[in-house]
């Protein structure tokens, strides 16, 4: 049992739950993509990496019909990689308004 005098521990469970909570109307399937969103943020953000707020509205538009396999820092923006959605992959730069150049764009379309 958690001691209730571990003010940090307490404070960190306040903070999960209270995020936890905006979860709740996500289905399984869109847990696990955010769940793997998730583990690749910390990846990048071990890295040194950030998402401006273009970047993540780019990367969670493609995320509902794909499923995200790569996100790493490059230069001018963020590289990201897509499966899925009718693409065996599809890899792009997300520059930090958004933009995608189309010289950054490679996809392969599923057979």
């Amino acid at each position: 049992m958690l001691d209730p005098s571990d003010f940090a521990s307490v404070q960190w469970g306040r903070k999960m739950s209270a995020l936890a909570q905006n979860f709740s109307g996500l289905s399984p399937d869109e847990l696990r993509k955010f769940s793997n969103f998730l583990t690749k943020l910390a990846d990048l953000r071990q890295s040194e990496g950030e998402l401006s707020e273009q970047q993540l509205v780019v990367i969670m538009q493609n995320l509902r019909s794909k499923e995200l396999v790569k996100l790493e820092t490059h230069k001018g923006g963020i590289y990201v990689e897509f499966t899925g959605g009718g693409f065996e992959y599809e890899r792009f730069l997300i520059r930090t308004d958004g933009r995608m150049p189309n010289g950054r764009y490679e996809s392969k379309k599923a057979d």
